[in-house]
């Protein structure tokens, strides 16, 4: 079972990760376009690395039922977000606004906080779990995610869902983990020959761009954290109801959904329902922001829902964990 006191320990970390991008935009020694470019980094060299690194490991079959329920919770969680998300904000804030809160209320901080938090919590092995969870975020985030910011239906395209850095990423990975292609990865061992030198070259290129994702992500949000008004951030009533229904509410009721059906005794999986609720329970996703930029939205507004909840949730992640002891 979880130690909730390593969790808070680990949320911490990352937490203070911001800190930089904080004083070099507080310093001005953060040029223009800094923030998009780490957006693009992340989302077409970091993040993929870090799908694809879960992957790497002989293939078990008992893993692979266990990812199988991950994707099926993880599809319906994502399907309990969007509803929230579109009958929880319908009106009363500009529609740039809206479309924030929305996009915030469905997608979490599941690739950049949730995954290094799992596995620094866990083992290796969880890796893979939380990486489907990302891979259901990924298939909503560039069809939904995109739809809610532009309107644009063009979005909800097959093509969209599926050929995107992140799932084009999983299905690499896939490919390792059920082939013998496997293999060919590996980090350097204690005695080792020149064909183990070859193999180690790129996995050690794919554990050293996937350990950039943590820290790069939190430095983006130190970049926005700077560009908040703190005096007028807190008087937002939306805010506080976001981070009610954000951090509170929304892994609730997953977790209660999720605890009714595996009522069921071939979804009764302890670890499933631990890798669902951590996911779940992370903070608005850093993409809040990135596609904000990337599609000309309320970045900063985007920004400060990132900002404020990645804070929060150094008490409410622990929080929600103790529902696993229920």
């Amino acid at each position: 079972m979880i130690d909730i006191s390593i969790l808070f320990a680990k949320v911490s970390l990352l937490l203070l990760m911001i800190v930089p991008g904080f004083l070099l935009a507080k310093a001005r020694l953060a040029p223009d376009g800094l923030g998009k470019g780490l957006s693009n980094l992340i989302l077409y060299a970091a993040q993929p690395a870090l799908i694809i690194k879960g992957y790497i490991r002989e293939f078990d079959m008992e893993v692979f039922k266990r990812a199988l329920l991950v994707l099926l919770f993880s599809l319906i969680t994502h399907l309990i977000f969007t509803a929230i998300a579109f009958l929880t904000y319908r009106r009363g804030r500009p529609e740039n606004q809206l479309r924030v809160l929305r996009y915030a209320t469905v997608f979490t901080n599941a690739g950049y906080m949730g995954i290094p938090l799992i596995c620094a919590i866990f083992n290796a092995e969880y890796a893979i779990y939380a990486s489907i969870y990302v891979m259901v975020f990924n298939i909503f985030c560039w069809s939904l995610g995109c739809f809610i910011y532009t309107k644009d239906r063009r979005y909800m395209s097959p093509r969209k869902m599926f050929l995107n850095p992140a799932s084009i990423s999983t299905y690499v990975g896939l490919i390792l983990f059920l082939t013998p292609l496997n293999r060919l990865l590996a980090p350097l061992p204690a005695t080792y020959g020149f064909i183990d030198v070859l193999k180690s070259v790129p996995y050690d290129l794919i554990d050293g761009l996937q350990a950039l994702v943590a820290p790069l992500a939190m430095i983006l949000i130190g970049l926005r954290l700077a560009e908040l008004d703190w005096k007028r951030a807190f008087k937002d009533l939306h805010l506080y109801i976001y981070l009610f229904v954000r951090m509170i509410l929304s892994p609730a009721i997953v977790w209660a959904v999720t605890k009714l059906l595996m009522l069921i005794p071939v979804f009764d999986d302890p670890v499933v329902m631990t890798v669902i609720l951590l996911s779940a329970a992370t903070p608005a996703a850093t993409a809040t922001s990135m596609f904000a930029e990337k599609f000309d939205g309320d970045s900063v507004y985007a920004g400060k829902l990132v900002s404020v909840s990645t804070l929060i949730s150094l008490g409410t992640m622990p929080l929600v964990a103790l529902l696993l002891w229920i």
